[in-house]
């Protein structure tokens, strides 16, 4: 068995709140693997090609991804190329107003923020 029920039912829900932030993104895909589970694709576009695959583990790390993903796209808007943790006060406000509606359904994984925040993940 790849998840239990449970697991697996709690990855489907962060998986649906984060459905079109999933969906739109340019530099990864979801996908599933009958052989591994859920598969975290580093993909681009222009030019196209396909990297790396991790193995979403649990619910908790796909919703860290997604959140990481959110706020890598603030620091990629303000053309600052330097680590989350490294965020000015304005790119905190931004990423942090970014992760509101998200954490707002997943009160669960605030915590992920913080710990993102301070270099943790």
């Amino acid at each position: 068995m790849l998840y239990t029920e449970k697991e697996k039912h709690e990855i489907e829900r962060v998986k649906e709140v984060f459905a079109e932030h999933l969906r739109q993104s340019p530099d990864f895909e979801l996908l599933w693997s009958d052989k591994v589970g859920y598969v975290w694709l580093t993909i681009g576009v222009n030019p196209v090609y396909v990297d790396t695959g991790i193995r979403i583990e649990s619910a908790a790390d796909l919703c860290g991804r997604c959140l990481d993903d959110v706020a890598t796209d603030v620091l990629y808007m303000t053309g600052n190329d330097h680590a989350l943790e490294a965020a000015d006060p304005l790119e905190l406000a931004e990423i942090k107003r970014r992760w509101e509606p998200y954490i707002n359904q997943l009160p669960d994984y605030a915590y992920l923020c913080k710990d993102l925040l301070n270099g943790k993940m």
